[in-house]
């Protein structure tokens, strides 16, 4: 086909406001309930969030919060939700709502002042661990699942909060905290903490150590292993956000994945997940960025041995990844001809089934721009690396040199 002959900047585009704007969001992890079979993720939809089930025994997924828009506030936002035992666990106007999967509406479980992120259900399904902001300030509460009971401060004390879970066997949890004026990405702490029941029999904390981190080290996401015997974390203490595993019973730490790569996020909002173990605990899949592509990996613990995920191989960006029990695996992904999607891999990952898309796909990815990494020095000598779009079309050519237009980070 003859391409015309267009200046740069006057190319009709496929792409217009009208069909950017019908688009939905989908930045949340989604989450399987313990079934390892029912999958529920958050879609924006224009004001709204709406949380979306796909049940073990449903083709067709349906929207499940119809009246509250699902949305967490602390911070920066995420964290929104949760899923245990055929119950969704969200937040919508600052309270955390319970509701069966299956049919019923939701009802509030924490009073109707604060802000709440973060939700986490116990292995035994009794207790909600939470993040809490209550007049400018945050820590780590706890309701039981019904609501009959007031809310408790769990933990406080530190200036911020984020990715709290619980050891399988419900007698520890582990956090991320750290003071102003840090920010996540700068110095943090991972905490480690047990529990024993108070005179009223709610959980409290008997003991309570900082294990990694600090001032000049950011650490990211722990997550326990579903035998137990391990906590798995990100740090940056090399310089790159790699893997490492923390033995609960021998006190040591060890790297699990080391190398020159981003194996981390910046933690702008609560939520935010780049590993995930498997059900089985023989292995971890991790978010593996380089030269701005993110592919989704896999290590085994025992012998470290590390492979990226070839059914995503089309993919040039995964993130949030979820396990289920049954060892499907559910991740966003998208690149740069392909819109995000949510994802699932079987258990044995050679094959994948799209759940949800957040356009309609109508543009034939030949229209796209296909990013080319690069790299240059900063005038300090600080290496700086970036993604090149050149004009594309498959109709429209341009004589001469295209403008450019650079995009920064403004922080």
């Amino acid at each position: 086909m003859d391409r015309r002959t267009v200046p740069y900047g006057l190319w009709p585009s496929p792409i217009s406001p009208i069909s950017l704007s019908q688009g939905k969001a989908l930045r949340a992890a989604a989450a399987w309930d313990d079934d390892g079979e029912t999958l529920v993720w958050l879609e924006g939809r224009a004001d709204r969030g709406v949380l979306v089930v796909a049940d073990a025994d449903c083709q067709a997924p349906r929207d499940l919060t119809t009246a509250l828009s699902v949305r967490a506030r602390v911070g920066y936002g995420g964290g929104d939700f949760t899923v245990a035992r055929g119950n969704a666990y969200f937040v919508a106007e600052g309270r955390i709502y319970r509701q069966p999967l299956r049919a019923g509406s939701a009802r509030p479980i924490t009073p109707a002042f604060a802000d709440a992120a973060s939700p986490a259900v116990s292995p035994d399904g009794r207790w909600l661990l939470y993040v809490y902001s209550y007049e400018r300030r945050d820590g780590l509460a706890l309701v039981d699942t019904e609501g009959s009971l007031w809310p408790q401060k769990l933990v406080s004390g530190d200036d911020f909060y984020m990715q709290p879970v619980w050891h399988p066997g419900g007698q520890r949890i582990a956090w991320v905290s750290w003071d102003h004026p840090q920010m996540p990405w700068d110095g943090t702490r991972l905490n480690l903490a047990t529990l024993r029941p108070d005179a009223a029999g709610m959980p409290a904390v008997a003991e309570q150590a900082v294990i990694a981190g600090g001032q000049e080290t950011s650490i990211f996401q722990p997550a326990f292993s579903p035998d137990g015997r391990y906590l798995a974390y990100v740090s940056d203490v090399s310089g790159w956000y790699n893997l490492y595993l923390y033995d609960l019973e021998s006190g040591q730490h060890r790297p699990l994945v080391e190398e020159e790569a981003e194996l981390g996020l910046a933690a702008w909002a609560q939520g935010t997940r780049t590993i995930a173990w498997l059900p089985d605990s023989s292995a971890i899949v991790y978010c593996r960025s380089e030269q701005g592509f993110s592919r989704l990996w896999r290590v085994d613990v025992a012998t470290g041995e590390r492979s990226p995920v070839s059914e995503l191989d089309s993919y040039t960006e995964v993130s949030q990844p979820a396990v289920s029990s049954r060892g499907k695996v559910a991740v966003l992904a998208s690149a740069w001809n392909i819109p995000t999607r949510l994802v699932t891999l079987s258990p044995a990952m050679d094959a994948t089934r799209v759940m949800a898309r957040a356009e309609g796909e109508t543009v034939p990815a030949s229209a796209f721009s296909k990013p080319e990494p690069i790299q240059w020095t900063s005038g300090d000598g600080t290496p700086v690396y970036g993604l090149y779009y050149a004009p594309h079309s498959d109709e429209y050519v341009s004589a001469g040199k295209p403008p450019l237009i650079v995009m920064v980070h403004g922080g």
